[in-house]
């Protein structure tokens, strides 16, 4: 059995504190874009129907912006937020929903490395995640499903300060092995420098 041909519903999560940048990194710039935006317009690329942003108001990205409360509270949190956002939308709720941290480095990378391997989910699996060149699963560049991860929300109880790890670790979850540039994300300078570098000697 494969996973539904439908379009994914898509939360970015946007909400971090950047501790190791010292300043709110989905309003760097990459290519003249900011990484928020990369990564709505990579999920968009993927045909997300719908997108919410989880993340300061003041971002002001192309779709809708809410924020946990109180804001900080970690992605979890972040996540309860966003999934509850899209609910609340008028329209049917995908089945998947499509999970991007905002400072994906290649988030169109990760989005159709992540779409090949749903197309393909056994019906068993709850979703997908990319997992990087060292073997670390990347909790945030994912696709899963609905139903499992409002199931996941509710045994966890408190999400504030709740990781990703302990979320999914009652979830079945496929890993699709992904090369650098899909499952880099970008924490520090250098990392955003090092993006920079792949991107300007990689094809144009």
């Amino acid at each position: 059995m494969t996973g539904p041909a439908e379009p994914l519903d898509a939360v970015v999560l946007a909400g971090g504190r950047s501790s190791r940048l010292g300043r709110d990194k989905a309003a760097l710039l990459l290519d003249g874009e900011r990484l928020v935006d990369r990564a709505v317009a990579a999920a968009r690329l993927a045909g997300a129907r719908r997108c919410v942003v989880v993340g300061p108001a003041a971002l002001r990205p192309a779709v809708p912006v809410v924020q946990e409360d109180p804001p900080h509270g970690g992605p979890v949190a972040g996540l309860a937020a966003g999934l509850a956002a899209l609910d609340e939308r008028e329209g049917a709720s995908a089945e998947g929903v499509l999970v991007l941290a905002c400072d994906l480095a290649r988030p169109e990378a990760a989005t159709a490395r992540l779409l090949t391997a749903w197309r393909h989910l056994p019906g068993a699996a709850d979703g997908v995640v990319l997992q990087d060149p060292a073997g670390r699963a990347q909790w945030l560049a994912g696709a899963y499903r609905r139903g499992a991860l409002r199931a996941a929300l509710a045994a966890v109880g408190g999400v504030r300060g709740c990781s990703m790890r302990r979320l999914t670790a009652g979830l079945v979850l496929h890993r699709a092995a992904a090369p650098e540039e899909a499952a880099a994300d970008i924490d520090t300078w250098e990392d955003l420098s090092r993006a920079e570098r792949r991107r300007s000697d990689g094809p144009r």
